[in-house]
């Protein structure tokens, strides 16, 4: 088993994550972790020695067992936030992707069974317009313009 990119030094904590960006009908599917009362895009970790793009293929496809090809890079963001663990710095790439094979996918959940333990996923497509339990904030009015998007470099300071 391969290793996340992650690791924590005094309370301070570093992700190096990937997210993935899936929209059709003017709707982005969407997931919330273990009911924890806000929705984010698919993704995950980067692996050591894994690329973003094998990362994100592998992450989306792992969370929503839908094959998917990159379009292209949308958006990098160093994120710094507080959280339960202690104060967080984030790297993330963010991929806009399309299906490989046309699906009609409903909302749905699965239990995934993840490196750290079994993780309730809820995914749902909510309508770009109406993104409002939905993190990071820049992607709800972001994700409006996502087809003239060229990329864009973000950093994030939470003030909380």
């Amino acid at each position: 088993m391969r290793q996340d990119i992650k690791f924590s030094f005094n309370n301070s904590n570093f992700k190096y994550r990937v997210s993935g960006i899936l929209i059709e009908n003017g709707k982005v599917l969407t997931v919330q972790i273990n009911n924890n009362g806000f929705y984010c895009l698919p993704g995950g970790h980067v692996e050591i020695m894994e690329s973003s793009k094998d990362a994100i293929l592998r992450e989306f496809y792992e969370e929503t067992q839908i094959e998917t090809e990159i379009d292209r890079l949308l958006y990098v963001t160093e994120n710094f936030f507080n959280g339960k663990l202690g104060s967080f710095h984030e790297l993330g790439f963010y991929y806009l992707l399309k299906p490989k094979n046309r699906n009609n996918i409903k909302d749905y959940y699965i239990i995934e069974h993840d490196k750290n333990g079994d993780v309730k996923l809820d995914f749902k497509w909510i309508e770009i317009d109406k993104l409002n339990n939905f993190k990071p904030d820049f992607l709800k009015e972001d994700l409006k313009e996502y087809k003239t998007t060229n990329l864009k470099h973000i950093i994030i300071h939470d003030k909380k």
